[in-house]
């Protein structure tokens, strides 16, 4: 498993998050215009507020767009948190994942230039030791 490693500015941010929410951070990912967090079972609607108002003043101080994703143990389901598209399925061989989507819905699922699941990759390697992660 990774073990992650943050910086000065990382924990401000994670501090701040937790300051806004009241929820804890278990991990949290700052990349230039988006922020992931990943929150215990049970936290994300409380994270992210009636509306979206308590999200919104997380996006408004990190001046990024930020998903809040549900942690859990079972790597599967953590995978359907993770992922913002429609899963057909999800192949978990050891230390590998293969998701399986809908054509039409790779592309949001992989993101612009591979930025999604390049997120995705790294959560899944700090919270549950994924060392390779493939879309079909």
């Amino acid at each position: 498993m990774t073990t992650a490693t943050y910086d000065t500015e990382m924990i401000r941010n994670i501090n701040m998050f937790e300051s806004i929410t009241d929820v804890e951070a278990r991990d949290a990912i700052i990349k230039e215009d988006e922020a992931y967090f990943v929150v215990p079972e049970g936290k994300a609607g409380m994270a992210i507020g009636k509306g979206g108002e308590v999200v919104q003043k997380v996006q408004n101080k990190l001046d990024r767009d930020v998903k809040i994703y549900e942690y859990n143990d079972n790597l599967g389901a953590f995978i359907n948190n993770l992922v913002p598209a429609d899963i057909r399925g999800v192949d978990i061989d050891g230390d590998k994942v293969e998701i399986d989507v809908p054509r039409d819905n790779k592309g949001r699922v992989v993101g612009k230039d591979g930025n999604k699941i390049d997120s995705i990759r790294e959560i899944l390697a700090r919270t549950h030791g994924v060392e390779e992660v493939k879309v079909e």
